[in-house]
């Protein structure tokens, strides 16, 4: 079932299945929509609901004005649980979406039931940083296919469809890894953690060994022969990583 939570501000598209609680609660990666989970959320949703959104400026989700910081994406993703009539969900973030993952555990850990964190990172160098805003400037400069350009490359037909604008301040949010990092914060998070990360994640295994030895209940598998999007390449194996994690 599809639908959109207005939280005033802006409106986020959502789309549901299945029953049972904890919900999966499925959070995309930067300039990917709800759709990104097609191969994943179907065997999700026969074990227990499963909930996946489009994040803010992103598919047909709208954004607001001005600057976005992790706690608004965190208090997104509270608002829609709260639209949905959701106490507590099991996260599962891939890049981005783990990133908001985490700081929704540590913002609102009354919320959230278990992490699973695919291919994602707690910090980022300033090499790292430098090319996120190289991509929010694109995105201001010459709009999704700015996006587009500046993140797949100038000869790639992907697409990237959402508020450019609002994609754009996402991405500096993405920015404050550097300065801000979550790595010091992780000790403070409460639930049970599962990390899975691609063997040849462009982003490196590195990252997600960071989470793991940060956190205090987290559990790390590296999947061979895999990328970055494991939820759309080895989707068989995230399931089966999530059953044995369950």
């Amino acid at each position: 079932m599809r639908g959109s939570v207005d939280l005033g501000s802006h409106a986020l598209c959502y789309d549901e299945a299945g029953r049972g609680d904890p919900p999966f609660a499925c959070l995309h990666g930067l300039v990917d929509t709800l759709e990104i989970w097609d191969r994943l959320a179907p065997p999700l949703a026969e074990r227990r609901r499963t909930i996946r959104f489009d994040q803010r400026g992103h598919g047909e989700s709208r954004a607001p004005a001005g600057r976005c910081a992790r706690e608004d994406m965190a208090g997104d993703l509270v608002r829609v649980l709260d639209a949905l009539e959701v106490e507590r969900a099991i996260l599962v973030g891939h890049s981005m979406g783990g990133i908001v993952s985490m700081a929704t555990a540590l913002a609102h850990p009354d919320r959230v039931a278990g992490l699973v964190l695919l291919g994602t990172a707690s910090q980022c160098n300033e090499r790292t940083a430098e090319w996120y805003e190289r991509i929010a400037l694109a995105g201001e400069r010459d709009g999704c296919e700015g996006l587009a350009r500046a993140i797949y490359g100038e000869k790639s037909r992907k697409r990237v469809r959402g508020d450019a604008a609002g994609i754009a301040q996402v991405t500096r949010m993405l920015k404050t890894l550097h300065t801000d990092p979550l790595t010091p914060k992780l000790g403070a998070v409460t639930c049970r953690a599962l990390l899975l990360v691609g063997e040849s994640d462009p982003m490196g295994p590195r990252a997600s060994q960071i989470i793991a030895a940060s956190a205090p209940d987290a559990e790390l598998r590296v999947l061979p022969g895999c990328g970055h999007w494991i939820h759309v390449e080895a989707a068989d194996a995230v399931l089966e990583a999530i059953d044995a994690w369950l």
